[in-house]
């Protein structure tokens, strides 16, 4: 989170700009760092939980979120048949239409709660589920790691809460293709927050629409094909989101895609976190070569 610097006084020399000034990220993370760079003199905008007054701060909140928002309402076609086939999952599992919106709401992670089910289904303990659920959902620490800097430290509680519940595949992946753009210029965790929107409502619509549509979805349609094809759709979405990192980021799909195929049968579903693992360190090391390949020029 951008934190507040206090003023200087009137004839306080300016300090010099730090090194990667210039660089996306240091851009992101600096911008509006005093009420003096602040049009309407309110200070800069922040997330949830910190304090902001004033129309400036509304004024600065409605671009950045709305901005989020028109970036990840795309996304919103992708979920129709995913939301759809989780809620008429969620009925001929034996859920009520109540337990089935809150499972949605409470855990709002779609592969987990298809995972849930699954298992609900085999009579699977409490235990059991609990830990399968829990580590299908390990990737979004590796996704709270990498979108940390962009964000900083949450101003409150509350604050770091609601970035953690609002985390999904698609968030993550609509914030870091806005963030990693040269030239990026809104306050990152407002557009994060944004992007959110369309998938936690059309997550929450979809699973109720599906409830109620039950056993009247044709099951010639193949639904499940979109699930794959949002995903694929992110992907391409994150390796044109800047013009640096090409050969890393490629690297690193690719690391991935052999993990998942490598560790397949790893135990307590952990082949998907380990295939992502193997993807990031992949990609931190072609990054971190590609580095000192420059430096050495």
């Amino acid at each position: 989170m951008n934190a507040k610097i206090p003023s200087t006084a009137p004839n306080a020399p300016r300090p010099s700009a730090a090194p990667g000034a210039g660089t996306p990220l240091r851009a992101a993370l600096s911008r509006r760092t005093s009420p003096s760079e602040d049009e309407d003199g309110d200070g800069p905008a922040t997330f949830a939980g910190d304090s902001g007054k004033g129309a400036g701060f509304w004024k600065a909140f409605k671009a950045d979120y709305l901005a989020g928002f028109t970036a990840g309402a795309p996304i919103l076609m992708g979920l129709v048949p995913f939301g759809l086939i989780f809620g008429a999952t969620a009925r001929n599992a034996g859920l009520s239409w109540i337990q089935a919106q809150a499972m949605s709401l409470g855990i709002f992670a779609g592969s987990a709660q298809l995972v849930f089910l699954n298992l609900w289904n085999e009579g699977v303990n409490a235990f059991a589920l609990l830990l399968t659920v829990l580590c299908v959902n390990l990737r979004l620490v590796i996704y709270s790691s990498s979108l940390a800097p962009f964000f900083g430290p949450p101003a409150t509680r509350a604050a770091g809460l609601a970035r953690g519940y609002f985390l999904t595949d698609e968030s993550y992946a609509i914030s870091m293709a806005a963030f990693l753009k040269e030239g990026f210029a809104r306050n990152p965790a407002w557009f994060f927050l944004g992007a959110a929107g369309p998938t936690w409502s059309g997550w929450q619509l979809m699973t109720a629409s599906g409830y109620l549509a039950g056993t009247f979805l044709p099951e010639s349609v193949p639904f499940a094909m979109a699930i794959p094809m949002v995903f694929l759709a992110l992907l391409i979405s994150v390796m044109k989101s800047s013009r640096q990192g090409h050969l890393a980021k490629a690297t690193a799909g690719l690391a991935a895609g052999l993990g998942v195929v490598i560790f397949r049968e790893a135990p307590h579903n952990m082949g998907l976190v380990l295939a992502i693992l193997t993807g990031v360190a992949a990609g931190a090391i072609t990054s971190r070569a590609g580095l000192r390949a420059k430096g050495d020029r």
